[in-house]
């Protein structure tokens, strides 16, 4: 049995993933802070209200227990590059969530 918290992608699903991390350590994007690798985020599941803070890693650190989560992860891949108050899309153990962005702490 697959975690569900492992990134089943395709390939060009973690292309996406890696164009994102590339444009963040260029700096493209908004004058917001982004979410990044190693970046502390603060959200809010829409669903059910509850609010989490994760720490977005590379695969090799993650530990979701702890509140460490794989940027290949369904959650991770869908945090990064985030900004505050953005609602992103993300399949959790197979429900789809909608989930609103609170703070990004570098």
């Amino acid at each position: 049995m697959r975690h569900p918290f492992f990134f089943r992608g395709r390939p060009i699903d973690y292309a996406s993933v890696i164009s994102r991390v590339e444009n963040l350590a260029d700096g493209t994007g908004s004058e917001l802070p982004r979410a990044a690798i190693n970046c502390t985020i603060r959200y809010l599941d829409l669903s059910s209200g509850k609010r989490q803070i994760i720490t977005l890693t590379n695969p090799a650190d993650a530990n979701p227990s702890a509140g460490l989560v794989s940027i290949f992860s369904p959650l991770g891949s869908a945090l990064l590059s985030s900004a505050k108050q953005e609602v992103v899309g993300v399949r959790i153990l197979g429900m789809e969530r909608k989930i609103r962005v609170l703070d990004v702490h570098r």
